[in-house]
């Protein structure tokens, strides 16, 4: 694959009972795959969602936001499976958004990626990138990080919301 874009996809589901929640973001260089896999616990999700508002969305553009942040490189098109519709999907884009532009502030092209909200169907990355979320969701494939510390990311969306950023 010579394509220049991030594929990005999560398995599971917030309100669904399932241990964990995956999410993975994959690219491909001359010198092979990159991938990183980040496994979110149902406790950590159980105790976010009683303290977080908007919970589903900040931490959806977060988790997709650290899968990504250590793969990406300037030249590069971010595109995610497109798992919300409407106003959902516009929140995630604008915390994701948020997030690139505050963490990567000063490095022109990695504050405001390219940024597509696909369904599966079109992209072949993200095909490639929602059988790594199924191996990781069945552990055949062990997660880079697990329930990673936010609480700097989560001051950062909340912030873009109060503001009404997002």
């Amino acid at each position: 694959m010579t394509e220049r874009f991030i594929g990005v996809d999560r398995s599971g589901d917030f309100t669904h009972p399932t241990d964990h929640l995956y999410f993975v973001a994959t690219r491909f260089s001359r010198r092979g795959e990159l991938r990183r896999v980040i496994r979110l616990s149902r406790e950590k999700i159980e105790e976010l969602k009683r303290r977080v508002a908007d919970y589903e969305e900040k931490l959806s553009a977060i988790m997709m936001f650290i899968a990504i942040d250590r793969i990406f490189h300037p030249g590069y098109s971010i595109q995610v499976d497109k798992d919300y519709e409407g106003r959902r999907l516009k929140k995630v884009r604008g915390y994701l958004k948020r997030l690139f532009g505050v963490v990567n502030y000063g490095r022109a092209f990695s504050a405001d990626p390219p940024l597509e909200f696909l369904p599966k169907e079109y992209s072949s990355l993200i095909r490639h990138a929602d059988k790594k979320a199924n191996l990781a969701r069945h552990k055949e494939i062990k997660p880079d990080e697990s329930d990673p510390n936010i609480e700097e990311l989560l001051k950062i969306t909340e912030e873009a919301r109060r503001k009404g950023l997002v």
